[in-house]
């Protein structure tokens, strides 16, 4: 195969999906360093932020993300993977409540008006986030993830900031727990992908960017409809369920099983310039991919939250569960945090349990 000249590069390879670029990177050696290089600058953090920050402000924003665990998500980190571009779309970050105020008030140094969304929020970031429910007020441990929050999805507040002339909007949606209980309760798949300060993470990659599909999830709310026929005037099939054949197929995403984030069908891009800031430690949080009777989806997990960690997580199931109260149990180091030994010994744990995803 002829390569392709370096002036039409871009726009060749925009044309392609995903498999399509990895097939054709196969091709021969020069086609790999091509393909390498387009994927440098198609999947660019700065790019997607550029239009809501300064090249400094996108430095800062990743540190940030380091220190409190924030996440892109939403519309954005699906743009990002698809490497197309919505008018006027907002940015989506998602936190857990408690390091919220950090966040908004750095927002606001940078020049962004806090906009109250209802008249029952207060008109001032400070008095609307404290006024809002956190999850501290429940028992420490590990707990199911109930009908809490906004809409019963995890939710604990909805912030929006705003800089005009021309107007941008940062969504702030704070979690009571881990932000990734508010993500795994969107309205259907295609959604679900996530960007940290280092890595992001599609978690149906093959669905939604080679097939083009979105299994809806079985979630509460009318707006949720609503961001379904978004997506499908944006080009995406909304499957309401599956046949039974699919629950069981290996190779496709939405069979059933445990997942957890980072894993093996999930697509991960390492996100660039790399910065050495704290660790990321989303990939510790795993859920059930299953189904009811009806074969509606569901995302099945339990809650995580305890003084000892810094950040709470959404475990799988009961096997997980009793793997990390058994770790609770022999540790000896008092007055630190222990992320980084979930980390690790989530890692180990899903790697080689016969219940986790693998592609075959």
């Amino acid at each position: 195969m002829p390569n392709i000249p370096n002036t039409n590069e871009d726009l060749f390879f925009s044309c392609l999906s995903p498999g399509d670029l990895y097939r054709y990177s196969l091709t021969q050696k020069s086609a790999y360093s091509q393909v390498k290089s387009y994927r440098s600058r198609a999947f660019k953090i700065s790019s997607r932020l550029s239009r809501f920050f300064t090249p400094e402000e996108i430095i800062l924003f990743r540190y940030c993300q380091s220190n409190t665990g924030m996440l892109i998500s939403g519309s954005t980190a699906l743009q990002f993977f698809d490497r197309s571009e919505y008018e006027e779309s907002d940015l989506d970050l998602y936190v857990e409540h408690r390091y919220a105020a950090l966040i908004g008030k750095w927002l606001q140094r940078i020049g962004y008006t806090f906009v109250a969304r209802e008249q029952h929020q207060s008109s001032a970031f400070d008095g609307a986030h404290s006024d809002t429910p956190s999850g501290n007020h429940v028992d420490q441990g590990i707990f199911s993830s109930s009908l809490e929050g906004y809409f019963g999805r995890g939710v604990a507040g909805v912030f929006n900031f705003h800089k005009f002339f021309p107007d941008r909007k940062i969504q702030l949606i704070t979690s009571l727990y881990s932000p990734l209980e508010v993500i795994l309760h969107f309205h259907s798949t295609c959604v679900m992908n996530i960007i940290s300060h280092n890595t992001a993470y599609a978690f149906y990659p093959l669905a939604t960017f080679e097939q083009r599909r979105s299994l809806i999830c079985a979630t509460e709310g009318s707006k949720q409809d609503i961001a379904r026929r978004k997506y499908i005037s944006r080009g995406w099939t909304m499957e309401p369920a599956l046949a039974r054949w699919e629950l069981l197929d290996r190779y496709s995403d939405f069979r059933c099983g445990n997942r957890w984030v980072g894993d093996s069908s999930c697509w991960t891009i390492e996100i660039l310039p790399k910065m050495d800031f704290a660790c990321d430690f989303v990939n510790s949080n795993t859920w059930e991919h299953t189904y009811s009777d009806e074969l509606e989806a569901r995302m099945d997990f339990m809650i995580l939250h305890t003084p000892t960690l810094r950040y709470s997580y959404i475990i799988a199931d009961d096997d997980v569960v009793q793997f990390l109260l058994n770790a609770f149990s022999i540790k000896c180091t008092e007055g630190r945090y222990f992320d980084s030994d979930i980390n690790k010994l989530i890692g180990a744990y899903c790697t080689g349990s016969t219940k986790f995803h693998t592609r075959l």
